[in-house]
């Protein structure tokens, strides 16, 4: 296809993509990123089930959904029930970051949950897809959300409004959903033509206070990518420059401020998902290097809450604004402004010596000795721990002052869960399996035994459908 743009640039880079897509088969996916992206799926499936009963928003979604009806195509994890495929790609999209959970890349954050909720849902849809198929189809979606993440942040580059997530997961989601349906080409570019009308989604869902509709923001890309690689395997036309037109993506979204080669370079080869990290705490990325320095201090000094007298934690700019002002941020008044909670995140780590699913519910956020922990965090602010779009997570320092006047310190550049302090294939699963007990459908350890097994083996799976079923 040699279609011009519309700006007198030959070939939107959405062809280059379609064209990889249709040529990219399990064969020529890398062992480690085959691994990787089994990991992801399982990491990605495991975070949703505690939705199903830890979120009153989700419970609510699922019963419009069910007032709705339709035809029983796609589960909705955690409840066990079939809606619409792209009603469930919306439902479990909802859920996929509801306990702040998902994985978590230092450069691309959020890679594998705009993808994967849409990708069950078309593959329950299509029936008999095999572990392969699925594998395949899923990398090519996170690939793709990584490249047009990393395209737009570049390093030391602006944050834009934009929360990529669910603005380039419409995008990626309809990639993996149009590789399941075996889509040529020109239906590929049809298909994220569709997907294009519909990107949207800004950082208020992080910046508003007044809302727990952050935990929602991945539910967009779920329905999207389902319904706009059918609608272009139906054969109807999408917009055909939806990244480089004249009023494609990157033109109106980003005023043409973008990084081609990011977005384009290597395919095939650099594949960004070899960096990805996966969260062992339910709370923002940027809590984690606390959570961790907590807990590394507190074993090599054998510390306890009664020893604490203060804490001192040290953040750059994003994480200052979830720092300060630190009497709103000790106490936090829902949920999801927990999670995002500095000081209430290491409050909990130093009271119960860990942070859990458990820990966030709402009854919780009142405990006294974890508030009387928080009244003893405080904060400093440092610009050498700033966040650099497309550099990373930052580092952080943290200091405790004990009681006996001992002053111990501690500085870390990354937080267990980073891809270079990584979780193992038994800590995912651990994780896996603590997830799913709070599941609204009751699982038992026989089909969790079962589906681990099939997701660390994941290629050799005849129909990822009967994986859903042991744990939907």
């Amino acid at each position: 296809m040699t279609e011009d743009n519309g700006n007198g640039a030959p070939r939107d880079a959405v062809f280059e993509l379609a064209d990889f897509a249709v040529g990219a088969s399990f064969d020529s996916l890398p062992p480690d990123v085959i691994d990787m992206t089994k990991k992801g799926i399982l990491d990605t499936i495991g975070v949703i089930l505690p939705a199903s009963t830890t979120s009153p928003e989700t419970r609510k979604l699922v019963d419009l959904m069910l007032d709705v009806g339709g035809k029983e195509e796609a589960t909705m994890l955690g409840f066990g029930r079939k809606i619409p495929a792209w009603h469930a790609g919306y439902v479990n999209g909802a859920m996929a970051n509801c306990q702040d959970f998902s994985d978590l890349h230092p450069d691309a954050a959020h890679i594998s949950s705009p993808v994967i909720p849409a990708a069950i849902a078309m593959a329950e849809r299509i029936g008999k897809v095999n572990g392969k198929d699925f594998i395949t189809a899923i990398a090519l979606g996170v690939d793709l959300q990584c490249r047009l993440t990393l395209a737009a942040g570049k390093p030391g580059g602006r944050m834009a409004p934009w929360h990529p997530s669910p603005l380039f997961g419409v995008f990626s989601a309809t990639f993996a959903c149009a590789k399941l349906l075996n889509l040529d080409a020109d239906q590929f570019v049809n298909a994220l033509g569709h997907a294009f009308m519909q990107a949207a989604g800004t950082h208020e869902i992080v910046f508003g206070k007044d809302s727990t509709i952050r935990g929602f923001g991945h539910a967009l890309p779920g329905e999207v990518g389902v319904r706009a690689a059918l609608m272009a395997q139906a054969g109807i036309t999408g917009v055909r420059n939806s990244l480089e037109g004249t009023a494609g993506l990157w033109n109106v979204y980003y005023q043409g401020d973008y990084d081609r080669e990011a977005l384009l370079g290597d395919l095939g080869h650099r594949w960004i998902v070899r960096q990805d990290g996966f969260k062992p705490w339910p709370s923002c990325g940027f809590t984690h290097v606390h959570i961790d320095m907590v807990r590394e201090l507190t074993r090599e000094h054998d510390l306890g809450p009664d020893d604490v007298e203060r804490i001192t934690v040290t953040v750059g700019d994003f994480a200052h604004g979830q720092t300060e002002p630190l009497e709103e941020w000790r106490r936090p008044t829902n949920n999801m402004l927990a999670k995002l909670s500095v000081p209430l995140a290491v409050a909990i780590a130093m009271q119960k010596g860990d942070i859990t699913i458990r820990d966030y519910f709402d009854e919780h956020l009142t405990d006294k000795a974890v508030l009387s922990m928080a009244d003893r965090v405080h904060s400093r602010f440092d610009p050498q721990y700033n966040f650099m779009p497309g550099s990373g997570f930052p580092g952080g320092e943290l200091e405790i002052v004990t009681r006996d006047g001992r002053v111990l310190s501690r500085q870390q550049p990354q937080a267990y869960g980073h891809p270079k302090k990584p979780m193992s294939w038994d800590g995912l699963i651990a994780k896996f399996r603590d997830c799913a007990t709070y599941a609204a459908r009751p699982i038992t350890d026989h089909d969790l035994d079962r589906a681990t097994r099939m997701f660390r083996e994941l290629e050799a799976v005849d129909d990822v459908s009967k994986l859903i079923a042991l744990i939907g």
